[in-house]
């Protein structure tokens, strides 16, 4: 019997991914990036927005989220669709990279700072030369885990929403 812990999963709809890959191809040569948002489903986080914020913090080798700039995004969000939440941050790199220490490390900092997020997550657009790969890590047990990916569409519209009851 095995007592190996099945990857975590990230679901990401195709609308959240096509944002993050258009971001990527425009900043190019330099990194983009913003937040995650969505909702938990099964317990496992489904990425519904992929919400860019742009930074005076960004070069061919880093990107910063604006101190402040977070929970504004997050709060409108939330005011077209009251089910969404924050689930982790996303960033680009120009270069076939996955995350590097440091971007290791500022997850692994964020979930002891942040309880209230459960295992946050973290995605990195990387550039492959052939198009961009999305590479996704999650916390786990106080570890980044590399998460499996799977591509949905996007969350159906909720019925109390103004454009649920038309």
């Amino acid at each position: 019997m095995s007592s190996r812990v099945p990857e975590p999963l990230l679901v990401v709809s195709e609308s959240a991914e096509s944002a993050m890959v258009a971001a990527a191809a425009k900043a190019h040569p330099n990194e983009t990036g913003g937040i995650l948002i969505g909702v938990y489903l099964d317990d496992q986080p489904w990425v519904t927005r992929a919400i860019e914020i742009p930074s005076p913090y960004r070069g061919r080798h880093h990107y910063k989220i604006p101190a402040g700039a977070t929970q504004p995004a997050v709060h409108a969000a939330r005011r077209d669709d009251h089910r969404l939440g924050y689930l982790g941050d996303w960033h680009t790199h120009p270069a076939d990279v996955g995350p590097s220490p440091t971007d290791l490390a500022t997850l692994a900092l964020f979930s002891i700072t942040h309880p209230l997020t459960p295992n946050p997550t973290l995605v990195v657009v990387r550039n492959t030369g052939d198009g961009y790969v999305i590479d996704a890590r999650r916390i786990l047990t106080i570890t980044p885990r590399t998460c499996g990916l799977r591509i949905a569409g996007d969350l159906p519209v909720d019925p109390l929403s103004p454009e649920g009851k038309q």
